[in-house]
């Protein structure tokens, strides 16, 4: 496709990239003159409609999506090439590389990219799942690395828009096996606690170099998901920190309440250097008890039988004190923090090993209609209040834009979830007729509007940049937040007027080669050859017949007469006449190879009829870089030696 112009606008310049369904390229925006990726979907799904709702749906919800960690999606649109529909996508373009590229290289990352990296991809996921939607095929190929090192998520091509709090299957498992989460491998429900566990599988992957499961086939490596619990990646790498091993462990949980609630816990717990409570937990377990020493009570206790002034009380600084009376004191000191450390310890095994039964995780209902938000809670054995409507530029009419308590929240089972219902916002659209891009930005963005799709047509009525026409058009209501597609003026259309070919059949070389340049054509190839008909040095044919209508500078080629055909007589004396020809010709021309031709010259000096056509090497020079050549020709006949159509002189035959 390279070379292809898209919608009179987008220059795919080469393939940078290829997917499931669709192939990258990389592409020059003509029209506000910067390089873009676009995404263009096979051939075989074109006409696929599941595949076509698949590849709008990416677009649609990577163009909600703005974070410095997530690539843009800047247009969707469909173009006509070859009688073929294009479906393309066009995003922002990254110049870098992929983290799979990165690990590929260096084997495994310092803990310092880890955690660069991964809190990076975590503060793209959040952005996301704020939004509803759920990535669903995390993976380092889905990640490109800048050259200045940020990080950004990409292909957000089976994500969707939760429609109940969490994502269900249509009829496939989707996601790249070798990081899908153990419910999405068994085809149960999927929401934002998958997206952390592929990332779990790329942090492994980042730290050792492998990944967390592999066997000889995909089905092979999905059951491992489910069953199998991964080696620690500090076993494979031990420069690993602990901290950074418990995270990527945690992450890797079969049981999605065994991992981190959200992102942002993800992003607070690399963030901060220090170990997990598990971990304090397991240290503050190891405290050793500490007992008394009996033999140096025993000693104490006697010597104070002894003492004259037993009844008396003495007061000593701890610098006055006896090397035993200190220990005595250190071993009750410690006693008392021992016990609380086994009681510490024990509280916190009851209280995690107490069944959770009347415990619920708050599902996110953001987003979706009151009536789909009433009925996901009352499934989860929750309840919903419809507290208020607010107006909003962010969600629909009829859309949940709060609720109370949050998501992931636990609350007991029959708790009340408070709702604010979006009463949205019309707002009447603009006239933006010869605006260019960046007014009807600014107007959009004064009412709360913001520019969707942009094409091109040309037009000689307005203005290169400026904008033809609208959708929708203006004085629609339109809710705010959405999105108004222009048509932007290419300009006038280039008229390309067609050239008539004339007739050059019986005209001299010399004619028809003036009649070509004066035309606006560009002379080509002539060859030679005999004819009883036209006269030597005439055109016998033309590779363009005439009156066929063509662009400005077409080539066309010639056919030259070499005159009849000679009489055999005429040819027997011509072959008495000839003679063996010694020519020594002095190549230095420094290359390998080259091609060797010598012409005859007519009375005019005009090449006739070739008499050596030879490739030539190197190898048939001398040491003076000397071509000795033999050939036959008659008496008296002039030649001209080309080297790589190159002139090396014309000779005459003594």
């Amino acid at each position: 496709m390279e070379k292809i112009i898209l919608d009179n606008r987008y220059e795919i310049i080469e393939q940078i990239g290829l997917g499931g369904m669709a192939k990258v390229y990389k592409a020059k925006d003509r029209l506000l003159d910067r390089f873009v990726a676009i995404k263009v979907l096979k051939d075989q799904y074109a006409e696929d409609e599941e595949f076509l709702k698949k590849f709008n749906n990416e677009a649609q919800s990577a163009a909600k999506l703005n974070h410095v960690n997530i690539v843009n999606v800047y247009d969707i649109g469909e173009d006509l090439l070859e009688g073929r529909k294009i479906y393309y996508i066009v995003m922002e373009y990254v110049e870098g590389q992929t983290l799979k590229d990165l690990i590929d290289e260096e084997g495994k990352l310092s803990n310092h990219d880890i955690i660069d990296y991964s809190v990076q991809i975590a503060q793209a996921l959040k952005s996301a799942h704020a939004s509803g939607i759920i990535h669903r095929d995390i993976k380092p190929q889905n990640i490109l690395i800048d050259k200045f090192g940020l990080a950004k998520v990409t292909d957000f091509g089976i994500a969707r828009v939760s429609s109940n709090a969490t994502i269900t299957y249509t009829s496939s498992i989707l996601g790249t096996v070798h990081y899908i989460s153990p419910e999405q491998a068994k085809g149960k429900i999927v929401d934002e606690k998958s997206d952390l566990y592929s990332l779990g599988a790329v942090m492994y992957e980042m730290a050792t170099g492998k990944v967390p499961f592999d066997a000889d086939n995909s089905v092979g490596i999905a059951v491992m998901h489910i069953q199998d619990k991964a080696r620690p990646a500090k076993e494979l790498n031990p420069d690993l920190s602990d901290h950074l091993n418990f995270i990527i462990m945690k992450l890797l949980e079969k049981e999605p309440g065994n991992r981190f609630l959200n992102a942002t816990e993800l992003i607070d717990s690399l963030e901060n250097q220090n170990f997990s409570n598990k971990q304090v937990l397991e240290e503050t377990a190891r405290i050793p008890i500490v007992v008394p020493n009996k033999e140096k009570k025993k000693k104490k206790k006697a010597k104070k039988e002894v003492t004259p002034k037993s009844e008396e009380a003495v007061y000593v600084s701890p610098t006055d004190e006896e090397p035993e009376e200190k220990e005595k004191n250190k071993s009750l000191k410690i006693w008392p923090l021992a016990l609380l450390a086994l009681i510490l310890v024990g509280a916190v095994y009851h209280f995690m090993s107490r069944p959770k039964v009347d415990v619920l995780e708050v599902p996110t209902v953001i987003n979706l209609s009151q009536e789909m938000a009433v009925k996901e809670l009352e499934k989860r054995g929750l309840k919903a209040n419809i507290s208020r409507t607010e107006e909003s530029d962010d969600y629909d009419k009829g859309k949940v834009m709060k609720q109370d308590p949050e998501a992931n929240t636990e609350v007991k089972k029959g708790t009340t979830v408070n709702l604010v219902i979006s009463a949205g916002r019309e707002v009447s659209v603009p006239d933006l007729a010869g605006l260019n891009l960046t007014e009807a930005e600014e107007k959009l963005k004064e009412l709360g509007l913001s520019i969707g799709r942009t094409s091109t047509e040309y037009s000689d009525q307005v203005e290169k940049d400026l904008i033809i026409d609208q959708n929708p058009r203006s004085s629609t209501n339109l809710q705010a937040g959405s999105k108004v597609d222009l048509i932007i003026s290419a300009g006038p259309e280039e008229k390309i007027e067609n050239i008539e070919v004339p007739s050059l059949i019986g005209m001299s070389e010399e004619q028809a080669a003036s009649l070509i340049s004066q035309y606006g054509l560009v002379l080509r190839n002539v060859d030679y050859t005999e004819s009883e008909d036209v006269e030597k040095g005439n055109v016998i044919s033309q590779s363009i017949s005439e009156g066929t209508l063509v662009a400005p500078q077409s080539q066309i080629d010639l056919v030259i007469s070499n005159g009849k055909k000679e009489k055999e007589k005429d040819k027997e004396d011509r072959t008495n006449q000839a003679k063996n020809v010694d020519l020594r010709l002095n190549i230095n021309n420094g290359k390998d190879k080259f091609n060797v031709k010598i012409y005859k010259l007519d009375d005019n000096d005009k090449r006739s009829d070739i008499l050596y056509d030879q490739n030539q090497t190197s190898k048939d020079l001398d040491e003076s870089q000397v071509l000795q050549l033999n050939f036959q020709a008659v008496q008296n006949t002039k030649f001209e030696v080309l080297v790589d159509d190159e002139s090396y002189g014309v000779y005459t035959v003594n």
